[in-house]
């Protein structure tokens, strides 16, 4: 498969590392060219400079070609603008948006856009451990 990453912080790089490790074609996309040396020993995956919201940028990542794409910045409404446009624009199917505000994913859902928040998967996964802590 072959994936979009756009953001290439401790997330998105992780989740790059993750997919090409599986075997996917990765190809990562950040704004900021010093984000990269978190992936400089992985040369295997494709990395674009630019701004995930601009459709050529995307373009030059291969969204024309693409299985998928994960939408991974730190910015709630960068996110769902990529979000938007990989499935408006470029018909990919399989998207992914971070959101860190537990509100906006409710309003993706919506909207029919897939989201993860690691607001909330963080509060369940501390609940988790606080409850299942012997006392």
């Amino acid at each position: 498969m072959f994936i979009i990453v756009v953001g290439c912080g401790r997330l998105g790089s992780s989740l790059a590392r993750s997919l090409s490790g599986a075997g996917h074609r990765v190809s990562v996309v950040d704004w900021t060219a010093s984000s990269f040396d978190r992936l400089e020993d992985m040369p295997e995956i494709e990395k674009v400079l630019g701004t995930g919201i601009d459709v050529d940028v995307l373009r030059s990542a291969g969204a024309e070609e693409c299985d998928a794409l994960a939408a991974v910045t730190d910015h709630d409404n960068a996110n769902i603008m990529i979000a938007q446009t990989a499935e408006k624009i470029f018909h990919i199917q399989q998207v992914v948006a971070r959101v860190n505000e537990p509100r906006t994913e409710e309003l993706l859902r919506r909207f029919g856009i897939a989201s993860v928040c690691p607001t909330h998967l963080a509060a369940r996964a501390l609940f988790e451990a606080l409850n299942t802590q012997p006392s």
